[in-house]
């Protein structure tokens, strides 16, 4: 008898331990449920601003001097920015006339027609750390991915993180300081970048932003919109 309890208490303590550690793995997959939907880019009309225009061949030499020569690229052109004539009333596409219309989707053209970039990330949410990989070239050729200059002047050097609605709005202060780091030829990862609420964001990529800017001169940005749940 006391055999048979001794084994009656051991079948127990084994099905409470297989019942501990279903409860535990069920919780983590309702967890990772509760998270809800990812955020990411914004679908819209594909880029094509620098269709029809001369594309701009860089010279890495003017990095220090820039540029005065007009190329004549179309890119640069503030093309629907708020306050123009005919220009959209939401606010979320507003932008800076520094530079280009920010873009939907999740590749185009920078705003000087000299690079051509695409980006992904890990899951966007409200207040969780996002990395972004950001794969570039150069505009005319795709197999020719961005590289450092003789002088050690990175391709990717700066994101710009704020809502089109409320540019002052830039926090948390870490997004002033990613980490940013080449992967792979052409392509760069920068994070932790953190959204502190839901809505619509622009992040824009500054490339060898070190670099004066000019017409030929490495420099160049290119921005894209990015939905927060």
């Amino acid at each position: 008898m006391k055999f048979a309890r001794v084994a009656l208490l051991s079948a127990a303590s084994v099905l409470l331990f297989n019942i501990a550690c279903s409860s535990s793995d069920d919780s983590s997959s309702n967890s990772n449920a509760d998270a809800g939907p990812a955020g990411g880019p914004v679908s819209g009309p594909q880029d094509d601003h620098c269709s029809g225009v001369p594309h701009v061949t860089v010279d890495p030499a003017t990095c220090a001097t820039g540029d005065t020569g007009d190329t004549g690229a179309g890119g640069a052109a503030d093309s629907g920015a708020s306050g123009s004539a005919g220009a959209p009333t939401d606010c979320n596409q507003t932008h800076d006339a520094e530079y280009g219309d920010t873009l939907y989707n999740s590749e185009g053209d920078d705003d000087d027609c000299k690079y051509h970039a695409s980006w992904t990330s890990t899951p966007i949410r409200v207040n969780t750390d996002v990395t972004f990989t950001l794969t570039t070239s150069l505009i005319d050729d795709p197999s020719t991915p961005l590289a450092p200059l003789t002088d050690g002047k990175t391709p990717l050097s700066a994101l710009d993180v704020y809502e089109p609605c409320d540019p002052t709005h830039r926090t948390p202060t870490q997004n002033l300081m990613p980490k940013i780091a080449q992967t792979s030829p052409g392509v760069f990862s920068a994070g932790p970048i953190k959204f502190d609420q839901s809505g619509r964001w622009v992040v824009r990529f500054h490339l060898y932003e070190q670099c004066i800017d000019g017409d030929v001169s490495p420099h160049g940005h290119i921005a894209f919109f990015v939905d927060v749940p």
